[in-house]
């Protein structure tokens, strides 16, 4: 069982949404809300606000209905300590060669343009050892490459790499965007190597 220490300004509801966000990664909003036995505005609520002190994140759901249609519900994922953001900074543009599957490494001291006053500084993975941009959607797509005919959810997936499963869903959805992966199931979501 993960447990996860709520800060001292979380509200009841927020830290009920929390614990049960923690032990049911990847559920919608609905399902958060009867684990943690709170209404389902109250769990929305909630975890808009976790996202904002960044104890949360949102997998968006996609149309299904063309346009118009309708949408499936967001997944929510937990943001631990130690997960990697997978996002560059606005600032920092994504080329083509970054997403490549090539495994050149990148300077050890690459600037690094900053947005606010201060950088944040990199979070530690749970194993101890720290990935640079992209490295963990390396690792994931290496996962997929070892194992092509196996369908795997990012819960299972971050378990054998030893990391988040927030970082490991978005790593996920970023290769599936980009061609390299395939979600062959929504409710639950199962990817495999495309």
């Amino acid at each position: 069982m993960t447990t996860t220490q709520a800060p001292a300004e979380l509200t009841t509801a927020q830290a009920k949404a929390l614990a049960a966000l923690t032990e049911h990664p990847g559920a919608t909003a609905r399902e958060i809300a009867e684990h943690a036995g709170i209404g389902g505005s109250t769990a929305g609520k909630a975890l808009t606000h976790l996202e904002s002190l960044n104890l949360a994140t949102r997998e968006h759901g996609e149309n299904v209905g063309g346009r118009g249609g309708r949408r499936t519900a967001d997944r929510w994922y937990p943001v631990t300590p130690d997960a990697e953001p997978e996002a560059p900074a606005a600032d920092e543009p994504e080329t083509p060669a970054e997403d490549a599957a090539d495994t050149a490494p990148e300077p050890a001291e690459a600037p690094v343009a900053e947005t606010k006053t201060e950088a944040a500084p990199k979070a530690k993975a749970r194993n101890g050892s720290r990935l640079g941009r992209g490295d963990l959607r390396q690792k994931v797509y290496e996962y997929l490459e070892a194992h092509p005919a196996d369908e795997i959810g990012p819960s299972g997936l971050a378990k054998a790499l030893g990391r988040s499963a927030g970082a490991v869903a978005n790593a996920l959805a970023k290769l599936a965007d980009h061609g390299q992966a395939e979600l062959v199931s929504d409710s639950p979501r199962r990817y495999r190597l495309k």
